[in-house]
């Protein structure tokens, strides 16, 4: 069914390129040996790419504020009933009764949801609720796709020459069948409870939001640009379906290893432990030979992992949540003093 749907996306793009090769050839990059490969649009995705992660981290940013907000007012932190400046805002979350981090860190968190569903997730924070979420939207999604693959892969697949900027980000949301959704919700829920509990985002599920999101973004646009390197392995993934959750795992698994690197990981093949920066070492050297080179039978979105393991490595060296969450949140709240929100 899903090659199926692929010869359905690519038909009309071949029709039309056979009609029009002689303008085709002349546009081909001449680095690509031959003609009529279309081109790959690179100045719009990446400006859609950086305008919507700065939307995301604003607007979960603002989200976060204005919960903090509410919670302090009922707390009675500000007897006057205002806000008078950021500063103030950050003073209440650290004070000694701590409403904030402790909502985070408890069972009392803010994201409550109700009936039985509700006490399930009470035992988790904001952040581990999102993971849980995520996987459940990326399964009912590839189940979905069965009964109705047509309106749905159009949607969340992406393919660099033809597709809209949007499945950027929809793309990692989609998966090519039940063994694809398996093995990354598997990896998901081992590994993003404890990445969403590290300092970096200290349960914060917006925090965590902004991150995931705008992890499934530029791992994409990174696979997105690297179709126009001249290397074998990437000639044709410009007509290529990408799509999946893997670009926001390898994010998730870029910020543990900054954190914990000496971490000691059992693995099947070699059969032993290593430390979990050793292994990320050996997984970036396959996807960067498989990225510069054809490795035969073998077909990953190299670029999309290596981006998305350089997205999660800087942001948690380069302290994403000092200088990239907090001036959100001291944005988002300035604006929102403007318009009288807070």
């Amino acid at each position: 069914m899903l090659l199926a749907q692929l010869r359905r996306v690519l038909l009309p793009a071949s029709h039309n390129l056979s009609r029009t090769s002689n303008s085709l050839s002349k546009r081909t990059i001449v680095y690509f040996p031959g003609s009529g490969l279309p081109p790959v649009p690179i100045l719009r995705p990446t400006v859609w790419a950086l305008a919507a992660t700065a939307t995301i981290y604003i607007g979960c940013a603002a989200y976060d504020v204005r919960r903090d907000v509410r919670d302090a007012k009922r707390r009675g932190a500000f007897k006057d009933g205002s806000v008078s400046s950021y500063e103030d805002l950050e003073d209440a979350k650290h004070r000694k009764y701590n409403w904030h981090l402790t909502s985070h860190r408890n069972s009392t968190s803010k994201w409550e949801l109700p009936g039985q569903i509700g006490v399930m997730l009470s035992g988790y924070n904001d952040a581990e609720k999102l993971v849980l979420g995520a996987v459940a939207l990326n399964i009912a999604l590839a189940g979905a796709s069965y009964f109705a693959p047509g309106p749905l892969m159009q949607y969340f697949v992406h393919i660099p020459a033809y597709s809209p900027n949007y499945t950027l980000l929809t793309s990692s949301f989609g998966h090519s069948g039940l063994f694809h959704v398996a093995v990354n919700s598997l990896v998901m829920l081992q590994l993003g409870p404890i990445v969403a509990s590290s300092p970096i985002f200290e349960g914060n599920g917006s925090h965590f939001a902004a991150f995931y999101l705008s992890a499934g973004i530029l791992s994409a646009l990174g696979e997105q640009l690297a179709t126009t390197l001249p290397t074998p392995s990437y000639r044709l993934r410009r007509l290529t379906m990408s799509l999946g959750s893997s670009g926001v795992i390898m994010a998730m698994l870029g910020v543990y290893v900054t954190t914990e690197p000496d971490m000691m990981v059992n693995t099947i093949f070699p059969l032993g432990s290593y430390p979990l920066r050793n292994i990320v070492a050996v997984m970036a050297t396959f996807h960067l030979i498989g990225l510069l080179a054809r490795i035969p039978y073998l077909h990953f979105a190299h670029a999309q992992h290596l981006a998305g393991l350089g997205m999660g490595i800087a942001y948690s060296y380069y302290e994403g949540k000092k200088y990239v969450w907090r001036p959100s949140r001291r944005f988002a709240f300035n604006c929102m003093k403007r318009l009288n929100i807070v």
